[in-house]
């Protein structure tokens, strides 16, 4: 047998292979094909249909024929190849369904947002934060005027014995003044009166001091003659201390006026080291 005749039989054996089938075949071959859903899962590739691997055949005894009987098989398997794959491809594509003008993409319902979605998804405000009230602070209570500890605007008395006055003096501190008389020996009795005015009784008549009320001061077995140094007028005006005198000193009864400001409570006490009687007007 000649190479021509080789030829001429495969081209016929393939020819029958891949004649086209009947119409009602192909359409039967397409609904079988398209009808059955395909279950693919994400990131799955779909089982290539039966037709496929008969394409993936015809080639394959193609090639094997080129091996075998040269050139000219090959030629025809090649046009063999070509006419299956034509057959295949339109036994595989899928019915044609409606779509948008253009051919591709989703339906302008699918792309578009509905009106009632847009005006619900642009109405919708920013709630824009409350203004934080500043809190008005609390005023400040007004702390009422205490009583210093031992400030009496009453009579007020104490020591004992007898001594002799050396020394007195004045002077201003912080929320009160002060008169102090020094003694040498244990502080006398005495007693310290708070009184409206500035008029004293003395030995030698009324006696006014500065300042529009007074502290009478009296010392019982107590005397200063021969051993008192210490002023007998102090004219200070101080705050509350305006002046202090001497008004008398006999029979061992010493007495000392103290004009001041106005009526203010003091308190009266006793130091030791040297011996002391103070008496503190409240400021």
């Amino acid at each position: 047998m000649s190479e021509r005749q080789l030829d001429e039989q495969i081209r016929q054996a393939f020819t029958a292979l891949t004649r086209p089938p009947r119409p009602q075949l192909t359409e039967r071959i397409r609904d079988s094909l398209w009808s059955r859903p395909v279950v693919a899962t994400r990131g799955a590739v779909a089982t290539p249909p039966p037709l496929a691997v008969l394409v993936a055949g015809v080639l394959v005894l193609a090639l094997i024929a080129g091996l075998l009987v040269g050139p000219a098989a090959v030629r025809a398997a090649g046009s063999v190849g070509r006419g299956v794959s034509g057959a295949v491809a339109r036994v595989l594509t899928p019915p044609r369904t409606a779509s948008t003008p253009g051919g591709h993409g989703p339906s302008a319902a699918a792309v578009h947002t509905s009106p009632s979605a847009r005006s619900t998804a642009t109405a919708t405000p920013t709630p824009t934060p409350a203004p934080t009230a500043t809190p008005t602070p609390a005023p400040t209570p007004t702390a009422p005027v205490a009583t210093l500890p031992g400030y009496s605007c009453s009579a007020q008395s104490g020591g004992g014995g007898e001594a002799t006055m050396s020394t007195a003096r004045v002077g201003a501190q912080s929320g009160f003044d002060r008169f102090v008389i020094q003694f040498v020996g244990p502080v006398p009795q005495f007693d310290v009166t708070l009184q409206d005015s500035a008029s004293f009784a003395a030995s030698g008549g009324p006696v006014t001091l500065q300042g529009a009320a007074g502290l009478q001061v009296v010392l019982h077995n107590a005397t200063g003659a021969g051993s008192y140094s210490g002023p007998s007028d102090v004219k200070v005006g101080y705050p509350e201390i305006q002046e202090a005198r001497l008004l008398s000193d006999a029979q061992g009864v010493v007495q000392w006026g103290v004009g001041i400001a106005h009526a203010a409570c003091f308190h009266a006490w006793v130091l030791p080291g040297p011996s002391r009687l103070v008496i503190d007007v409240a400021t």
